[in-house]
């Protein structure tokens, strides 16, 4: 078991980018914390990044799981933000190839570390709130899927997003380029996931097809 939500739990290979569509922020913190507990029990370095409030409960849920939080942050296993500035370029705008960029930085680095994987879990809402556009967010989980899940990286990603704050077009395309989803209280295989390469091959499609039926 690598994820568990309400009891339903699924193995989760490495290369997995998976995508939680959450109603209430404080849906996070207890599947993040299941799921980093478990890394942090394989030797994995771990990420969390959030709002204040979120990092607070996720340390409160992480507890519960007697997981030694402090000591973990002190070892350099778990690192845990509250500020957006790390994951923004230059600290203030949203880039998708800058924030894939700081994920293999980190894994890199865990691996220097002799760490055996990474963990990442990140409220991609607070993240981009007012500073991307829904093709930036569509570009980078697209981008994700191409580097981690095709090559099998060795990072589990969950990204966290509130689907009130999502134009419907935009949650519809996520799902497609998640195998695995977390969906209120319901974690679920996709069976209309495309991977990235079948995905790009239909944005193609759809776009010749958009050229050729222009009016000449």
């Amino acid at each position: 078991m690598d994820l568990s939500v309400e009891g339903k739990s699924e193995r989760i290979p490495p290369g997995s980018h998976i995508c939680q569509l959450y109603s209430k922020v404080t849906e996070i913190p207890s599947v993040s914390a299941h799921l980093l507990r478990v890394g942090l029990s394989l030797n994995e370095k771990c990420l969390f990044a959030a709002a204040p409030a979120q990092v607070k409960e996720l340390r409160d849920e992480l507890e519960k799981l007697q997981v030694d939080v402090d000591e973990l942050i002190a070892s350099g296993q778990l690192l845990l933000f509250d500020e957006r500035e790390p994951f923004l370029s230059n600290g203030k705008r949203f880039d998708p190839y800058f924030l894939l960029s700081s994920h293999q930085t980190f894994i890199a680095q865990a691996l220097r570390e002799e760490w055996k994987a990474v963990r990442i879990s990140m409220d991609m809402t607070w993240l981009t709130k007012d500073v991307a556009t829904p093709e930036q967010i569509l570009k980078y989980e697209a981008a994700s899927d191409a580097v981690f899940t095709f090559q099998n990286a060795p990072i589990i990603a969950l990204m966290h997003y509130d689907h009130s704050k999502l134009i419907p077009s935009l949650v519809v395309e996520m799902l497609k380029l998640h195998p695995i989803s977390v969906v209120g209280k319901y974690i679920k295989r996709n069976p209309y996931y495309l991977n990235s390469e079948q995905y790009m091959l239909k944005i193609l499609r759809i776009n010749k097809d958009k050229g050729n039926n222009r009016p000449s």
